[in-house]
């Protein structure tokens, strides 16, 4: 069981590795994307260079944060859910992000559907506002399977770091949607920011507690 334990945190301790590269990458694009924009336009290379560089970008982020999810994070949380049962609504969330990013790929399907027949229609209306139910439940994903598995860990393991990391995911979550609704660019971008440093701090329990496990075997 020892060994799943620690298996288990090191799938996730690679996951908060990739998902703060990828902040990182996201943080950059929203600080220096203008910038970027007017370089870019007057260069050679022009607007569809512009258009292809972020694009790329972009893709690039979105690729690491499901890799990181889907690829290390929800694996990590099974494991650990299999072998401690307060980490299954950690697991759960897991599920939650999956299904409201796909419901999130459906919305933008049938906006694009329905734009190509309708400029404006009660029915492309009644289908968005719909399927922005999968932003709510991504959103109820996110928060357990960060913030409630930060509180789970602290709970399971006593290190502080996951205490704070737990209290910084809340306060990005704050932040960045209270820029977002504002349109307040430095309030959003001191959100992410925040979150990428709850990420390197969630880095570092795990690897704590990973230490102190392999002590004691």
């Amino acid at each position: 069981m020892q060994n799943v334990k620690t298996s288990a945190l090191k799938t996730l301790r690679s996951g908060f590795f990739y998902l703060f590269v990828a902040m990182i990458i996201l943080i950059v694009v929203a600080e220096f994307g203008p910038t970027i924009i007017i370089y870019v336009s007057n260069s050679p290379v022009g607007i569809m260079g512009m258009i292809i560089i972020l694009t790329l970008l972009l893709l690039t982020i979105i690729v690491i944060f499901l890799y990181a999810i889907f690829g290390k994070i929800r694996p990590g949380m099974r494991q650990l859910s299999e072998v401690d049962s307060r980490f299954r609504i950690c697991y759960t969330g897991t599920t939650l992000i999956l299904v409201g990013l796909a419901i999130l790929a459906l919305r933008t399907v049938v906006v694009v559907a329905l734009s190509v027949e309708y400029t404006v229609s009660s029915s492309l209306v009644l289908a968005v506002g719909v399927l922005y139910v999968g932003d709510i439940i991504a959103f109820i994903g996110y928060v357990l399977t960060f913030v409630v598995g930060a509180f789970k860990l602290h709970g399971k393991y006593r290190n502080p770091l996951y205490m704070t990391t737990g209290i910084l995911f809340v306060l990005s979550i704050f932040l960045t949607f209270t820029g977002l609704l504002g349109l307040d660019a430095v309030t959003t971008l001191v959100g992410l920011g925040i979150t990428a440093v709850g990420y390197v701090l969630m880095y570092i329990a795990l690897g704590g507690t990973i230490k102190k496990l392999n002590t004691q075997s």
